[in-house]
Parts: structure tokens; C-alpha cells; sequence
């Protein structure tokens, strides 16, 4: 009786065991759908050419009607391209200093653009090239030196040259960070931003 009831347990691990390796063919030709977040050099370059298109935008916009114009469209640009609507960005402007250097949230991020508020005293970077004319944005070039990519956070390093309509130029040094919204679009999240060091 023990020697059937063991036969028979044999007998069906035997028959499992037929039944797993006739499915596991199978198994091996499944087309899984894949989940890839993971943010492509190419969509930090159009990040950053995005990012110059805008400031030319603004420029331009305030040429044409003043801070009335240019300050609308500029608040339309850091809701689209930045992050501050998940918390504060680690923002670092070219023409801060003091207790304003880092503009943490949008209403500094916005006074950097366009300027337009007394608690910032800014001059408006986006208006214009830094003379008594503020000659407008023409030209905005990034040339990335470093990307770096991990998952849904990008890091991208390098220089953004300016060229206003008098012919003036300016270059500065820039590092971003991104990371991907629920959406898909990358947001800045980090933007330092310095003029290249001279020398001692």
C-alpha cells in the first residue's frame, strides 16, 4: 500500500513536472510591456533649448509692450519649465547677491526675469543685455558639457551664450537639474547660474 501511494506520488510529480516544461516555452516568447522613466540626452538638450527660447520670448514680448507684456508671459514660463509648484527650486541667478542671492520661490524666480518688485530690486535679466539701453535678447546658444541621466532626474552642465541686438554678447556658466513631472515633462529643479571666473 505505501509502495502505490508512493508510485503514484512519483507518478504526479513526474506529470507537474512534464506540465512545467512544456509551458515554459512558452513563458520565454512573453512580450512584456515595459515602464522606462528614465530621461533621454535628447530631452535635456530640448530642455535646454526650450529654456533659451523662452528668454528670447520674453525679450522680445517686453520690446513690444513693456513689463505689462513681458511679466504675464514669464510667470507662463516658470509654471511650465520649473518646479516650484512641488516646493522650493535650489535657484542661483547670475545677478544676485546678498540676501537675494537664491530664489527659492517663484515670486523670485519671476523678479529675476522680468524685475517689477521691490523686494527684489532686480534689473529683469530676461529683459535685456546688461547696459543703459538693455538692448534685447536675440540670440540664446547652450552648449552642454556634461549630462547626466538617473531614472527620472537629469543633471546638465555647461555654458549659455547671449547675443542682444546691439551685437553685445555675454556667456555664462550654467548647471541644471531636472527631474519628470506626473505628466512627462522635465521640470528645473536645480539652476546655478555664473559668469565664467576671469582670473586672479
Amino acid at each position: 500500500m505505501h509502495l502505490l501511494i508512493m508510485f503514484r506520488s512519483f507518478a504526479l510529480a513526474g506529470s507537474l513536472s512534464a506540465a512545467v516544461c512544456c509551458i515554459a516555452p512558452l513563458a520565454a516568447e512573453a512580450k512584456p510591456a515595459v515602464m522606462n522613466e528614465t530621461i533621454q540626452i535628447s530631452e535635456v538638450q530640448a530642455a535646454q533649448q526650450g529654456w533659451c527660447d523662452a528668454l528670447l520670448a520674453i525679450s522680445k514680448a517686453h520690446t513690444e509692450g513693456g513689463i505689462e507684456k513681458s511679466k504675464p508671459l514669464a510667470g507662463e514660463v516658470i509654471d511650465a519649465a520649473y518646479g516650484y509648484q512641488f516646493g522650493p527650486v535650489s535657484f542661483k541667478p547670475t545677478w544676485t547677491k546678498g540676501d537675494t542671492t537664491f530664489r527659492e520661490t517663484r515670486s523670485g524666480a519671476l523678479s529675476y526675469f522680468v524685475g517689477d518688485d521691490s523686494a527684489f530690486a532686480d534689473p529683469g535679466f530676461a529683459i535685456g543685455f546688461p547696459n543703459s539701453q538693455r538692448s534685447p535678447w536675440v540670440e540664446c546658444t547652450p552648449e552642454i558639457v556634461v549630462i547626466q541621466s538617473f531614472g527620472n532626474t537629469a543633471n546638465a552642465m555647461g555654458w549659455v551664450h547671449f547675443v542682444a541686438a546691439d551685437g553685445s554678447k555675454s556667456m555664462v556658466d550654467k548647471t541644471f537639474g531636472y527631474v519628470r513631472d506626473d505628466d512627462g515633462s522635465l521640470r528645473i529643479i536645480l539652476h546655478h547660474s555664473s559668469l565664467p571666473f576671469s582670473g586672479f
